[in-house]
Parts: C-alpha cells; structure tokens; sequence
C-alpha cells in the first residue's frame, strides 16, 4: 500500500513529466540527463526507497503488456508512457497460448523471461498476486492494471493526481461515489487510497445491491475515514467537492 511520502514523490514527478509534454519537450532526458540532474533527482523521488532505482524506465527495457480483458485507456497509456520513456512494449496477442489452456503462472514466467516489467489485466481478483508470486523468482515486477472486481490502483492514482491538480489539495474534501460500486474496481481503490488525507469524506450513491463492498467499507473506517450511504444523487450532491461516477458493469 502507498503512503503519502510515496504519493508525494510520484505525483511531483508525474507533474515534471506533465510540464515537458505541454512544452512539446521530450521526457526520456529527465531520467537520462546529465549525470547531476540524475543524482539531484535521485534524491528527490527515492526518498522512503520508493523505487529501487532508475532502470525500469531507461531505453534498454522492455514492458509486457497482458491484458485478458478488453482495454482502450489503460492499455494504451501504458504503452505510451513506456515509449514516450524511450522503451519498448510486447503485447500479449489475442491468440495467445492461453487459448490452448496455458495458465496465468506460466504465461506470467514466460513473459517476464522476454521483458523487464509486466503489466496485467485479468478478469479474476487476486489474478495479480498470483502473477507476483509466479515472477518472484526472476525478480520482474507485476503492475496491477485491474483485476476483476478487487483493485485498479493505477488508475485510483490518475484519479488522485487529477484531484490534486485541479482542486490543489486533496484534504478535507467531501467525495462522492455513485454507480455500480459493488463491482467497480476504481472505487475500491480511489476509497481505499483517499484514506491516506486528513478530514476527507466518502459519500456512496448506488442502485439497489451495488453498494460499496464490506471488505472495502471496514478498511475504511479502520482509518477513521468518514463514509455515508446516502438514497439519492440530489441529497449528496450538496457540499460534494468531487463527484465520481462510474457506470453499471452488467459485464460481471
């Protein structure tokens, strides 16, 4: 789980990477630059041992994407951000060996012996603990890019970055959630992260059997984060800071 010394870091390095492509500059020379900018940037972002070191990031690697389920935005972000990085990316192709009866496990090791990251989509919660633990062994890190109805952690912190960007803080806001957030694995993790800011409140509009999950629910309020049902959009809506909708998965 993230911390805020974490999000600090990673969102003042994201807003860096931000600035360049808004001046039409390249960002690969902010990880590749010169030898004293690297080290001034070291400093900065590793602080807390955030990351090990620079190297996931430099033109020699190489990113697997292994998306089981359909993605426009997640997908293609990744890939781009890795290319606009100066690396490459490996997609899983759609007739993969997976069709043949191939396991997560192994599919999962043989990639991770081609490239130097992955990065997993599947349809099943705790598909992407599986996946770590089977690339344990060859060291490769696995990001969760969703997995069924449990976590989408990167998109929860796109979610805060723009919230932070657009309001300034992230404290002592009220937001309110509303669709399906029963299934809707955004709101499991955007809930769960938002726990990390002080005097923030939940508010949960839903239709009838979609609420928010118990799991969810006591991890929040383990944190002492204020969180409310509320029967109408109309009631919530007053004092709502953020207002985050999500559709109805009839998919699950």
């Amino acid at each position: 789980m993230f911390n805020k010394d974490m999000l600090y870091n990673i969102f003042n390095l994201a807003e860096t990477f931000r600035q360049c492509l808004a001046r039409e500059q390249p960002v690969d020379h902010i990880l590749r630059g010169k030898e004293r900018k690297l080290e001034k940037r070291q400093k900065m972002v590793f602080q807390g041992d955030i990351f090990q070191d620079f190297s996931p990031f430099f033109p020699v690697q190489v990113m697997a994407t292994m998306f089981y389920e359909v993605s426009t935005r997640t997908s293609c972000s990744f890939a781009v951000a890795m290319e606009r990085l100066g690396g490459s990316v490996v997609p899983l192709p759609s007739n993969s060996s997976a069709k043949k009866g191939e396991t997560l496990e192994d599919s999962v090791q043989i990639m991770s012996s081609y490239t130097d990251v992955l990065v997993l989509r599947h349809p099943l919660p705790g598909a992407v603990a599986r996946a770590a633990h089977a690339c344990r062994s060859a060291g490769k890190p696995v990001i969760n890019a969703g997995d069924g109805t449990g976590e989408h952690p990167t998109q929860a912190l796109l979610d805060v970055f723009t919230i932070r960007s657009e309001i300034g803080t992230v404290k002592n806001l009220t937001v309110t959630m509303v669709g399906d957030l029963r299934h809707g694995r955004t709101v499991h993790s955007l809930a769960r992260i938002l726990t990390l800011y002080e005097g923030v409140q939940l508010r949960y509009v839903y239709p009838e059997g979609l609420g928010m999950p118990p799991e969810v629910r006591e991890y929040v309020a383990s944190k002492g984060t204020e969180q409310a049902d509320f029967a109408s959009l109309e009631e919530a809506i007053p004092d709502t800071d953020v207002l985050y909708v999500t559709r109805i998965q009839k998919e699950r």
